[in-house]
Parts: structure tokens; sequence; C-alpha cells
């Protein structure tokens, strides 16, 4: 934002200034803001990092928070900072160029890739790191109250790396703007650009990410911490203050609303000396919902939404108001109906056949613990009948009056392999299942070898699957011993 408020500014302050005044007016603004970058950095590695150490917080967590800033530390200390200093205060007049300067180190600026994709997990770190550490918080809190920061807090200082490369981005497509297209500056310009631009494409998108994780925190704080919305699922799409219309006398009540991308906050408003909260009445979803006009006639601007939790009758302050609310509404509706439609037609394009068909295709990517999942339960009913066997061929279960001989209650098999057994899986056996508040049951796993790659836990007639999607759900799976059969998979 400094740099695009200089460059106007200049237009305005400087008309008459010269083309070659005008570059050197940009590469002052690109040494100042270097030199007020490189004292952020020293404060992220030489104070924050340092002290947390020193207080005795995990390497591992240090690590996790500040990924590799103590090489991009250097990299703009020792050298970026250094050498544009020489050029632009020392040597100007004579070589009037930056632009050979940022063409060789460029390349270096691809240690930004490990700072940006660590970015979502070193937030979360802080956060947890400072409700569950009473050390923790109060060495931030210490270091945040110094001058040196500005009164601002630790994440915002941790965002700097990731704002910092899309800003020589914008400052060398001005730059560029100004300079003859014969100078002999262009082509390292040029082609210095073209490398920054690369690895602004994916801070910018971390930029996104995370303001869209700060509007959450905003939401979760004026909720008083009570709901769980923080996830990077969740999207927030409009709130708003409205009236509730009462069921039993008609009365307008003051009510607060959230439309997330797949619920809608229903909030009463909470008396407070220091800012808006708000308390949950309800959280509706928005699958099965649908909204409804001119639900009072004797009254203006009324409409409503019915839900699976409940139906709310309520009325907007003006006519665009609630137009604009129906509209979000329904538009978030039909948005979240047509995801659902594309997981399930690719579900059901995978699963619709039998079971001993599927294609034995080449498995194509592995699981990481990058990876989450997201959860889908359907059940199935077997039917098949075939040719009896003392035990099962799947899992070696021997067959008795509750294991039926046509039909293992465990890993599902029959008298011939299926598809949740042996070749056609990476990984196969037995171990037990426990959810939240209910007892441990025995379930059969099976990874799959056929795209898309899938988890199955089954148990009797039911199946549990999970299929690999950016989503927010974690399976731990513990083994037991070397051998396939596990002890307990929990799903947090």
């Amino acid at each position: 934002m400094s740099l695009l408020l200089f460059i106007h500014a200049s237009r305005v302050c400087f008309p008459q200034c010269s083309e070659a005044q005008k570059l050197l007016n940009i590469t002052k603004e690109l040494l100042h803001t270097e030199e007020a970058y490189v004292k952020r950095l020293n404060l992220l590695d030489q104070v924050f990092c340092t002290k947390l150490t020193e207080a005795g917080i995990p390497q591992d967590v240090i690590t996790g928070i500040f990924s590799n800033i103590s090489s991009i530390y250097c990299f703009h200390d020792k050298f970026l900072l250094p050498e544009l200093k020489t050029r632009i205060t020392g040597e100007w007049e004579s070589n009037p160029r930056i632009g050979d300067i940022l063409q060789k180190l460029a390349p270096f600026m691809k240690m930004y890739g490990e700072y940006v994709k660590n970015f979502d997990r070193a937030m979360d770190l802080v956060n947890t790191w400072t409700q569950r550490s009473s050390q923790f918080k109060s060495v931030v809190q210490n270091i945040q109250k110094q001058d040196v920061c500005g009164n601002l807090t630790l994440q915002h200082h941790m965002l700097e790396p990731v704002q910092r490369i899309p800003r020589y981005e914008l400052l060398l497509k001005d730059y560029l703007k100004k300079l003859d297209d014969d100078a002999l500056d262009r082509k390292d310009a040029e082609k210095a650009l073209e490398l920054i631009s690369t690895a602004a494409n994916h801070s910018n998108a971390a930029i996104r990410k995370m303001e869209k994780m700060h509007k959450l925190l905003e939401v979760y704080e004026r909720l008083g911490g009570e709901e769980d919305i923080v996830n990077p699922a969740n999207e927030l799409i409009k709130e708003g203050h409205i009236k509730k219309m009462s069921a039993k006398n008609g009365t307008a009540q003051d009510r607060y609303l959230y439309l997330f991308n797949n619920m809608v906050l229903y909030c009463v408003p909470k008396l407070r000396l220091m800012g808006q909260k708000f308390s949950v009445r309800e959280r509706i979803d928005i699958a099965g919902m649908e909204v409804q006009e001119n639900v009072k006639q004797n009254l203006p601007h009324t409409f409503a939404i019915t839900g699976k939790q409940r139906s709310l009758e309520l009325q907007a302050r003006t006519a665009d108001e609630k137009e604009d609310w129906i509209q979000v509404i329904q538009a978030t509706i039909e948005r979240h109906k047509q995801n659902s439609e594309t997981f399930n037609k690719a579900f059901n394009s995978s699963f619709s056949r039998d079971d001993d068909h599927l294609p034995d295709s080449p498995v194509r990517r592995t699981l990481t613990t990058a990876d989450s999942y997201f959860l889908f339960q359907f059940q199935k009913s077997f039917k098949k009948k075939e040719k009896e066997k003392q035990t099962c061929k799947g899992c070696n279960e021997s067959f008795n009056f509750t294991k039926r001989k046509h039909h293992c209650k465990l890993c599902g098999a029959v008298s011939r392999q299926t598809s949740l057994t042996g070749e056609n899986c990476l990984l196969c056996g037995s171990l037990n299942m426990q959810e939240k508040g209910k007892s441990w049951t025995k379930m059969w796993l099976a990874v799959t070898k056929a795209e898309p790659l899938v988890l199955y836990l089954q148990s009797s007639y039911n199946i549990y699957l999970l299929e690999v999607f950016k989503f927010n759900l974690v399976f731990q799976i513990h083994k037991q011993s070397t051998t396939s059969t596990g002890t307990a998979a929990e799903g947090q």
C-alpha cells in the first residue's frame, strides 16, 4: 500500500520530473522499504525466534512457526540490501540501473516458496501454543509490547515475508513503465519481473487465504470462542443485522446473521463495553435450505428461510436489503448443491459398478501428512450367496453361527476374492474403531488401488468410506504389530 501511495503521490507532487528522476524516485522507495523490511526480518529471526528458543519452546515448534526465516533474513541482510544501497546511494549517477541486481538475485527468492507453503501451519501453531502454553504466550506478549513491534502482533509480522514479493512485482512493473524501450536495464528488469511474478502468484494466494482466516478469527472472537468455525473449508459470505419475527405475538426482535458457504449462524446480540458480541442461538445447514419471499403480507421486507434445524421469519430494513439477502442466500444454496452434485457424480461413477470389477489402475499418489480427508458414509446390503467355505478367504476368520459361511461379516469377503481384499488393495486388515462417546467396534480396513484412492472402514453391512479431498478430517491409525492388523482407528 505504501508503495502505491508513493507512486501516485510522485505523479501529483512532481509533475515536471524527468523520466530519469522518476526512475530514481522508484529506486529510492525500493531501498527505503527494503531497509524497513530487513528490520522486520531481524525482529522475527533475532528477537521472536531467539527469545522463544531461550524460553525452552521445543525446536520442532520453533521450526514449524518460523520455517526458513533465518535464510530469508540472511539473503536480504547480507546480499540484496547491501547491493541496492551501494548502487542507489553511491553509484547511481554512473550506473543508473537496478534490473541487473534484481535479475541476478531473483532466483534466490524461490526460498519464499517454503515459507509461504508452511504459512497456514505456522498460524495454527501460533494459535495453539498461545492457548496451551503460558510461557509461549508470555514471551510473545512481552515482545509485542516493545516499541520495535509498533503495536502489531507476531502474526502480523509473520505476514510481512508473504507480502514482500508482490510489492517487488508492483515496483518493477512501474519501473519498467518509466524505462525507455532501448534502455540498457530493460532486458534485466523484464527478466527479473518474470522470475518475481512467479513467486508472487504463490504469495498472493497465501495472502487471500490469510485474509479469509483473519475474518473467521474475528467472527470467532465476536461469538465468544464458542463456535468451531475457524476452518479453511469455511467461507464467510455475508453478515448483518436483521429482525426476527416472533411466532407468538408477531413482534420484531433484533438479531444478527452470519451466512457461510455451508451454514447460517442465527445470533442474538449481547451487550458488551468493548465491541459488539453475539451469542449463537441456532446453526442452520445450507444443505436442504429454502428461501421464501413475502411471508407476512401485512409487513414490508419480510422473508423466511427454512432449514433442517429450524425455520426463521425475518424482516430486512429496506426492500434492497431484503433482495440482497435473498439473492445471496439462494446463490449460496445453489453453489452448495452444485458442489454436492459434482462430488456425488464423481463418487457414483467410481462405485456404481460391481465391486469385483473395479479397475486395477496404478497408484499415482500417496498419502502424506499434508493430506486431509472428507468423510462420506453410506450403507450397502450384500445379498450375494456363493459357495460355502469354512474360513474367510479375505481375513482368515473362521465361519460360525454369526459369521456365516457365504459371507464374512468382518471383511465382507465371500468364497472368492473381493475388491476389499488381497491384490486389489494397498493395505487391508482388521482393526478397532471408536467414535466419540461410543464403544469400540471391530472393523475391516482396506485401502484400494483403484483411483480415486479410498480408505474403507467396514463393519458388518456398513461401509465408512474416506476419499482423498482437501478438507480437515484426519484419521489416525495406530498399528498393533508389524502385520496388517491394527488396534485402533479413531476419527478426530
